[in-house]
């Protein structure tokens, strides 16, 4: 019973086809050395029998490369990240390749050592949504920082404008006619989110609007976000306005405001940035700077396609102002 449980080895083939191993290989390679018909179909015979398929990640290894690409990001239970690598295996299995995901959980450390596990699997190549300042040398594996790059990057990126989705996003609450209108941010300045508060403010700048006192950071995660929001939306100088850098704050931010009995937008107007499903979608709806994850995905396999660390330059790829109902 156990040996019909085991895989078949190329042993097992070559023991039923009355040949060796090495002949058992370059039938499956088809070559280096020629087999002679009789043979080769003896071993044919025996694959066929025992139902032996080829073990893909030890031919990698072998050859040095493999049908792999590797995937980083900091949270997959985050609706972003995980509609951004929905589009990332979708791309991938399209061209014949099997995704690999990894969490980084925001920490630097397992970041990189992400990065040194995947690379040792000798994938085609790694997309990292980078959560560090910091990047070493993967011995000539392929890497693409998509979305989020660290600063001074050498290797190729396929980033969002998010300074300009940022200031798109304020503008339009400015056009709208509002004048006090805070930004939810992360918990530090770095990233995509960083460069969205940016936007906010040169936006508000440009417009004479003062930004003073109207920063908030907050937690990426909903339910802290949330809790952090409460109390800002309870007291009486709650903003009129809010520009968040995530859908995931903006969500927080309406069931806050639905907590403290606010309707949008006649009390408070909210706009996200991200264009995730259930903000566009779902149940409460946003307005939100909507990214094109297909398109960050098609372009990063591009950069693969063609891949040099030393002639491939940043892609830039522009989002658009996308209206849900309440906000």
């Amino acid at each position: 019973m156990a040996d019909r449980a085991r895989r078949p080895t190329l042993a097992d083939v070559a023991r039923l086809a009355g040949t060796s191993t090495a002949v058992v290989s370059y039938v499956l390679n088809d070559g280096p050395r020629a087999v002679a018909p009789q043979t080769k179909a003896k071993v044919e015979q025996a694959i066929a029998e025992l139902g032996y398929r080829r073990n893909p990640l030890a031919s990698a290894l072998m050859a040095g490369r493999s049908n792999l690409v590797g995937l980083l990001v900091p949270d997959s239970s985050n609706a972003f990240f995980s509609e951004l690598a929905r589009e990332f295996e979708r791309e991938g299995k399209a061209r014949g390749f099997l995704t690999l995901i990894g969490n980084t959980a925001y920490d630097p450390a397992v970041e990189l050592d992400y990065e040194r596990a995947f690379a040792d699997l000798r994938p085609r190549g790694i997309f990292v949504t980078s959560i560090t300042g910091d990047a070493e040398s993967l011995d000539g594996c392929p890497r693409i920082y998509v979305h989020s790059a660290p600063a001074g990057a050498s290797d190729p990126c396929v980033l969002f404008d998010d300074v300009g989705g940022g200031i798109a996003a304020t503008r339009h609450l400015i056009g709208q006619g509002y004048e006090d209108i805070h930004c939810i941010a992360g918990p530090d300045d770095f990233g995509p989110s960083g460069k969205r508060e940016r936007g906010w403010q040169k936006a508000m700048s440009e417009a004479g609007l003062t930004t003073e006192g109207r920063l908030h950071r907050v937690s990426f995660e909903r339910l802290g976000a949330e809790n952090a929001l409460r109390p800002l939306l309870a007291k009486p100088g709650r903003p009129r306005a809010i520009f968040a850098t995530t859908d995931e704050q903006a969500l927080a931010a309406l069931r806050a405001a639905a907590e403290a009995r606010l309707t949008v937008p006649k009390d408070i107007a909210i706009v996200g940035f991200d264009g995730i499903r259930e903000a566009l979608n779902g149940s409460s709806r946003l307005t939100t700077f909507a990214l094109p994850l297909a398109e960050l995905a098609r372009r990063a396999f591009e950069v693969l396609d063609g891949w040099n660390a030393a002639d491939n330059p940043s892609h830039i790829i522009a989002g658009a102002l996308q209206r849900g109902e309440t906000s």
